[in-house]
């Protein structure tokens, strides 16, 4: 068919915004195939791309979880909000099919700066072509609101219509997961199929035609949980007279819009959207509406200013990397996906995959303590606060956990529900009665979030609640070994999850050692009086060491023959760092090379400790094998077209956000050799840049309340107070 002269200059005519960002700031594609989605959100909720960007999409929020029958505690799904269709007078665009031939010059991109979703695409119908743009936000001003803007250009003259809607999705097919012993294995390359989101039930819709207001409400399956949403539009002048039809049924409500449109013209719906849970307000479907009122006021390009600014204001943090501009957009994709799974003052944690996916069910792991929060400490201390303040509200069923356990102090789970509660499916449980490492892993994260404030008032009324109770725990679960005058752990799983049944791990003997120590710390701190057996423990603690070869072994009685998996192993490094534990330079440097050794003879595996053998390459000074191992492992993990970081380089369980904090802490501790000690943030070696670097900055970092620029440049690290 032919088209317009005027339509192709629509199509071609290129729209020149100045923005304060740069490439290292934007995830685009043009292509429809390979396609990885990639997220955005406001640390509340969340909106994942699709190709379309008007079909339904996924998106999660904080607090919102179910509980199947038989099944375990699932971050839920919210009911789809996003929607627009269009209608173009024989088809509508959402059932087109998705491939060249009907989507032409597709372009979509995630705007990092700014936080937003733009899609274009001309969509070719038969003998109907339209221009077609989308752009989505969640709004980091309001942690309650989103926008969507839908324009259309078309090369014909006719009635078209344009459709908006909140809707349910089905319930899944549930799996007992609660009983089940055993679980098919997952092919390689494809999503688990146990790793459905939980699901909201649709309890009310109406379609308000005289306000022009859509209302949802629903009802997580198994929980007291409720979430509100509301919608409504506006549409531009140049539609005309319109007319509107409301539809609803048992699970969507929606708004028919039918106008004539004109040939090359180009017509702009807005759609405006809020979403309030019981979580955060009883008055949760009165609040969203008062919400969607106030935002519908400001119009949308109001709307996406202040949320342009909120983002702007986290950016003025930064990490810059010069001289590698793809580690720099690396750099940026982990630091923006992470900062969209966290909001200051929510007091949530952040599940493995963010509020990206429901993958492992939306649970928190020693994850987000050990790898997600470090970088958030020094980059947004309030973000930080929130997953400490998580575990904190958790206290109670972890002593709970504990007790149920017949053991004392905090228990925490190995796989927690929004609740603080153990959720470890029971093909799994080994997992949540022998992984205790975590214990150690929440308190070590409590002290490091005081080092980083020196909030003494947070300390005694929220940390040392935590710290105190850790410790007690420890105290009920090692047992004396008489005959060697020392304290042992038996019957744990290692870090190394291959390993179980264990006696002596050596990673959980440590952590347990460090959590009494710092029980003993923080009473000095506060004046209280400390349990005097949390010193006699720690001072006889039992940590595996091989004095004749100089290394730790994975556990107490592990063999030390070539190849053994308890010698070349990626755990014991972990004593280095993160947790810093005292060792001379011949034990660090072997514990490093059996990582090595183990990582050349079994490849990368999970995307966590492999991010931090560069962090302990660099202290040691060995520069080659720095740039080897960040060559090897980072770039497997990246899945196109949005950076999302796999949890494997053999698996697609996208979008592994444990990865984006331990790449994180890769940059901002190991690139520059700083730690947060009892002595303040310090400089422990030389900094070592990747190859291609020439310098590193990082920007308006915060340490005691205080702002820095640390700025590594020739070897040299040079610290600027702001």
């Amino acid at each position: 068919m032919k088209i317009s002269i005027l339509f192709v200059l629509l199509l071609i005519l290129p729209v020149l915004v100045v923005k304060a960002q740069n490439s290292s700031f934007t995830l685009e594609t043009h292509s429809l195939n390979n396609y990885f989605p990639g997220y955005i959100g406001n640390g509340n909720f969340s909106l994942s791309t699709t190709r379309l960007g008007t079909d339904p999409s996924k998106s999660y929020m904080a607090w919102v979880y179910d509980h199947g029958k038989d099944d375990i505690p699932r971050i839920a799904k919210l009911p789809a909000w996003n929607t627009i269709d269009f209608f173009n007078g024989s088809n509508w665009l959402n059932k087109t099919l998705i491939n060249k031939n009907y989507l032409e010059s597709f372009d979509q991109k995630i705007n990092m700066y700014d936080g937003t979703i733009e899609t274009s695409n001309v969509w070719n119908d038969g003998n109907k072509t339209a221009k077609v743009e989308v752009e989505s936000f969640v709004s980091r001003n309001n942690a309650n609101a989103a926008a969507v803007k839908f324009s259309f250009i078309p090369d014909f003259s006719g009635k078209v219509k344009m459709r908006v809607s909140l809707s349910g999705w089905d319930a899944p097919q549930r799996q007992p997961l609660a009983k089940l012993k055993k679980v098919a294995p997952t092919p390689k390359g494809q999503w688990p199929s146990f790793w459905y989101p939980g699901y909201m039930k649709v309890l009310k819709v109406n379609a308000d035609n005289k306000n022009r207001i859509l209302t949802l409400v629903s009802k997580a399956d198994g929980r007291k949980t409720f979430v509100a949403e509301a919608s409504t539009f506006a549409l531009s002048s140049n539609a005309g007279n319109y007319s509107i039809k409301p539809y609803q049924d048992q699970k969507s409500s929606d708004f028919e819009i039918e106008f004539n449109a004109e040939k090359n013209k180009e017509y702009t719906l807005y759609k405006y959207i809020s979403i309030v849970s019981s979580k955060e307000s009883k008055d949760y479907a009165e609040k969203a509406n008062e919400i969607l009122k106030s935002i519908k006021e400001k119009g949308y390009n109001e709307l996406l200013k202040q949320n342009r600014n909120k983002w702007a204001e986290l950016w003025k943090t930064n990490i810059i990397l010069k001289g590698n501009p793809k580690l720099q957009k690396i750099i940026h994709s982990d630091m923006f996906y992470l900062m969209c799974s966290v909001r200051k003052g929510t007091d949530f944690s952040i599940p493995p995959m963010g509020l990206a996916t429901s993958g492992y069910f939306g649970h928190i792991f020693w994850d987000a303590d050990t790898y997600m929060f470090p970088p958030l400490l020094l980059m947004h201390p309030g973000m930080a606060k929130s997953m400490v303040m998580f575990r904190y509200s958790a206290l109670k069923n972890a002593e709970k956990n504990a007790e149920k356990n017949k053991l004392k102090g905090a228990m925490y789970p190995w796989e927690s529900n929004e609740l603080g509660e153990e959720s470890t499916p029971f093909f799994a449980y080994q997992n949540a009665l022998g992984e205790n490492h975590i214990v150690g892993d929440v308190a070590f994260a409590q002290w490091q979030y005081f080092l980083a404030t020196r909030d003494k008032a947070w300390l005694r009324k929220f940390g040392s609640k935590v710290i105190f109770a850790t410790a007690d725990f420890w105290v009920s679960r090692v047992n004396y070994n008489k005959a060697k005058d020392r304290y042992e752990i038996g019957n744990v799983v290692s870090v190394s999850e291959g390993l179980t049944d264990l006696s002596n791990e050596t990673y959980t003997n440590s952590i347990a050692k460090i959590n009494l120590e710092l029980a003993v710390k923080t009473a000095k701190v506060l004046g209280e009086k400390a349990n005097p057996m949390w010193s006699k423990i720690s001072n006889k603690m039992f940590i595996p060491y091989n004095k004749k070869l100089e290394y730790h072994p994975v556990y107490g009685n592990a063999k030390a023959s070539v190849g053994a998996t308890e010698l070349w192993s990626s755990v014991t490094p972990l004593l280095d760092y993160p947790l810093q534990m005292k060792m001379n330079e011949n034990t660090k440097r072997n514990d490093f090379m059996h990582a090595i050794e183990s990582l050349k003879k079994n490849g990368s595996g999970a995307n966590m400790g492999t991010n931090f053998l560069p962090v302990i390459a660099a202290e040691l000074g060995k520069d080659s094998l720095f740039n080897w191992i960040i060559n090897t492992t980072l770039y497997g993990y990246l899945r196109p077209p949005f950076n999302v970081l796999a949890e494997t380089h053999d698996n697609n369980n996208v979008n592994f956000l444990t990865g984006a904090g331990a790449f994180l802490q890769q940059v901002i501790f190991g690139y520059t050799g700083l730690r947060i000690t009892d002595n303040g943030l310090v400089e422990k070696y030389k900094p070592m840049l990747p190859a291609g670097a020439t310098k590193l900055e990082l920007k308006n970092f915060t340490f005691q309340n205080k702002r820095y620029n640390f700025i590594v440049r020739n070897g040299v690290l040079k610290k600027i107070q702001n």
